[in-house]
């Protein structure tokens, strides 16, 4: 969207599944749905409209985005983290990049997830995080830690636009259980395979499930990150994480007192 090269109603035609070289990429659904737009790529999870925009912009210029989000690297905040990494892009090798377009074969920390995520919510800015809101001295003296701009990764136009399309994914997509009713609520579920310990492949039938969002849009007053580790009996993230997003997203709102911004 930042490079001009789709918008949110840009189409492309969701056959199922991607072919490269010899591997076969599908929708985690495993459904061909047809001319889709880059919003309901969003709402529905496929996995093959993430490829059709990374390749819009060339693996090149989606890397670069990768590092502008900070991801591969640590976020500096005030306890040890890992950096996760971006090892597997290193090698020009399709299938890769492909699969990182929806997320898989690349390793990212919750931390950084937030810290990625914040762009989105305050207009193309991506916040440093932070523990410590305040520091007292014994004698008394108080220093209040002030957010900060890490970096501006997009501009407040696209920021919006993919605002608008993370609405649509708690309003028509799999998000809907993390809605709050009376709040525009944006958000993405996510649902990651965990690789085999022996590095080829992935574990059958476990997964990491997450959602990200923030709300209430207008005026966000939070940015939150449900991850829910190896759920039994269920696979989707839209069972797990999105419902347990929307009962402390509506305890923060009250706790918080943000009224109501629609009926």
């Amino acid at each position: 969207i930042e490079e001009g090269e789709v918008t949110p109603t840009t189409t492309y035609v969701d056959k199922g599944e991607v072919k490269v070289d010899e591997f076969t990429i599908k929708n985690s659904d495993g459904k061909a749905h047809g001319v889709q737009t880059m919003t309901q790529v969003l709402e529905e999870s496929l996995n093959t409209g993430a490829i059709f925009a990374k390749e819009q912009i060339g693996n090149k210029k989606f890397l670069e985005y990768l590092k502008s989000f900070g991801f591969g690297q640590p976020t500096g905040i005030e306890l040890p983290e890992a950096k996760g990494s971006l090892d597997n892009l290193r090698l020009n090798i399709e299938v890769n990049y492909d699969t990182a377009s929806f997320g898989q074969g690349i390793t990212v920390t919750p931390i950084q997830f937030i810290q990625a995520f914040s762009a989105f919510s305050n207009g193309g800015k991506m916040l440093r995080p932070y523990l410590v809101a305040e520091k007292i001295f014994a004698d008394g003296r108080t220093e209040q830690t002030e957010p900060t701009v890490a970096r501006t990764v997009f501009s407040k136009q696209t920021a919006d636009n993919i605002t608008s399309m993370l609405v649509g994914g708690v309003e028509n997509g799999h998000g809907k259980k993390a809605g709050v009713p009376g709040y525009y609520i944006a958000g993405k579920t996510g649902t990651a395979q965990i690789g085999s310990q022996n590095g080829k492949g992935y574990l059958e039938e476990v997964t990491i499930g997450s959602f990200a969002g923030y709300g209430p849009v207008e005026d966000p007053r939070f940015l939150m990150l449900v991850r829910v580790d190896r759920p039994a009996g269920v696979k989707f993230a839209e069972v797990t994480a999105a419902p347990a997003f929307g009962e402390l997203a509506a305890f923060m709102l009250r706790y918080y007192n943000v009224p109501p911004t629609r009926k």
